[in-house]
């Protein structure tokens, strides 16, 4: 009797498992990108909305910005400050933080943009913005 109960729920659970498994098998292993504050090691303007970052285990990020960015080209220091203000030793750039940029030709005004989006800075990606200065063409929105 024990046997077919067993045997009875494991033909019940199965198709439930068997129906996950090829949407667990479509995600990417790792879909979450991390740029902690204390592993900044670097920096370029990508354009006026956007810079790349990179960490100090050779990862290049993408980092996109909105509000007064218009500076970022001169400016001669530039750091992360965590949404809300709190300490950021440990934890990811994310949506919300802002770069605070100092020196050269900075204005008043123009000192701070918050993060919209952090993503990995591929070699796709870098060899597409390559090519499009190259061709004189805008970079692509990603």
């Amino acid at each position: 009797m024990k046997t077919k109960l067993f045997l009875t729920a494991l033909l019940l659970i199965s198709p439930a498992f068997a129906a996950d498994a090829p949407a667990d098998a479509a995600k990417p292993a790792n879909t979450s990108v991390c740029l902690r504050h204390s592993d900044v090691d670097g920096w370029g303007a990508r354009d006026k909305k956007s810079m790349i970052v990179n960490d100090r285990f050779g990862k290049k990020f993408l980092v996109s910005l909105s509000g007064l960015c218009d500076d970022i080209n001169f400016a001669f220091g530039a750091g992360f400050r965590p949404l809300g203000g709190g300490p950021n030793f440990g934890t990811c750039v994310d949506r919300g933080d802002r770069l605070v940029m100092r020196g050269g030709g900075v204005t008043p005004h123009n000192d701070t943009c918050w993060v919209t989006k952090v993503q990995a800075y591929t070699k796709d990606m870098e060899a597409a913005d390559k090519l499009a200065r190259e061709n004189k063409q805008p970079l692509a929105a990603y």
